[in-house]
């Protein structure tokens, strides 16, 4: 056993010290270096130990290399261990040592920031309008005396995300994030600003990831030309990530949410008029919508601390 440990250990410590990854798994490596030690009598006057080492292709089974070391005992092989797994390694091609590394696509943690275009839908509901469809006036005799019909808002206009996201597992991560974006139903310059968190499901391929994603949003700032306004939303959406340099990639994030509890109720905008003749459509006092958004975003993530 302190024979089994000690190659384990050493033979380790050398492919980590010359840029090797050792993995948990055969299937997640293109080679297995493995060695065998056995007493060696040839000679009974000293006691010795043959270890066998090989090399081996994980996707057809091809030994590679394969030789024999004599040893009298695990204190001297500090020395030879180096050499040892050089022999060993000097027959993967030049081509497999150059290729793509997987460090971008497996860190602890991931800084991102990207430039969103999310596009927002108010769905108009039917709630206090004539015909379900628009404002009125209310004659001197109590019937309806003129009315302004309205109709569904979409707000296509820009934003950003910046966020930190944690790889605890292989497949699994979460991310946290701060939203910006341009605009309410009146004002294109008003900006909304929320508070995101992600739970994102990883799919590895050799030079992309694919990442399908909840999504939960919480609004901090509320346009004032809304009366009443959901805070929570809850969706999902996808991630594309390709890389970009040896710590990062980029990616395309495609995303939907709904708002929950209930709709968004805008302020009928003829009652800021304080002129009453001019108030020409007052009634409702609340105009009612269900809130959503889809967004497309491109950014970057960098990568911090590699994890095996």
């Amino acid at each position: 056993m302190d024979h089994l440990e000690f190659f384990m250990t050493n033979l380790a410590m050398e492919a980590d010290s010359l840029g090797y990854m050792v993995t948990k798994s055969k299937n997640e490596a293109p080679h297995t270096l493995q060695f065998n030690i056995s007493p060696d009598y040839s000679d009974p006057d000293y006691e010795q130990y043959l270890i066998t080492i090989s090399l081996y292709r994980n996707h057809d089974g091809a030994q590679l290399i394969s030789f024999n070391f004599l040893f009298a005992g695990i204190d001297e092989m500090y020395s030879y261990t180096r050499l040892l797994f050089l022999n060993a390694t000097a027959s993967i091609p030049i081509s497999t040592l150059t290729e793509e590394k997987n460090e971008w696509k497996n860190k602890w943690l991931y800084v991102r920031a990207s430039l969103d275009y999310p596009i927002v839908f108010y769905v108009l509901q039917p709630e206090g309008l004539i015909s379900g469809a628009g404002l009125y006036k209310t004659g001197p005799s109590g019937t309806m005396d003129i009315s302004s019909p309205l109709d569904h808002i979409i707000r296509p206009m820009p934003g950003a995300t910046l966020g930190a996201e944690g790889q605890f597992f292989n497949f699994l991560s979460l991310e946290a994030n701060f939203q910006l974006s341009m605009g309410d139903t009146r004002n294109n310059y008003f900006v909304n600003t929320a508070l995101g968190l992600d739970l994102k499901g990883i799919v590895k391929f050799q030079h992309i990831m694919l990442i399908p994603y909840g999504a939960f949003l919480y609004t901090i700032n509320v346009s004032p030309v809304f009366s009443e306004f959901p805070p929570c939303a809850l969706g999902g959406g996808v991630q594309f990530c390709a890389r970009a340099g040896k710590q990062g990639s980029v990616f395309i994030d495609a995303k939907y949410t709904h708002s929950l509890g209930g709709d968004t109720v805008m302020r009928n905008p003829w009652l800021d008029i304080p002129e009453e003749p001019k108030r020409r459509y007052p009634e409702p006092a609340a105009i009612h919508y269900q809130r959503s958004q889809l967004g497309i975003g491109i950014g970057y993530k960098f990568g911090f601390f590699d994890r095996r």
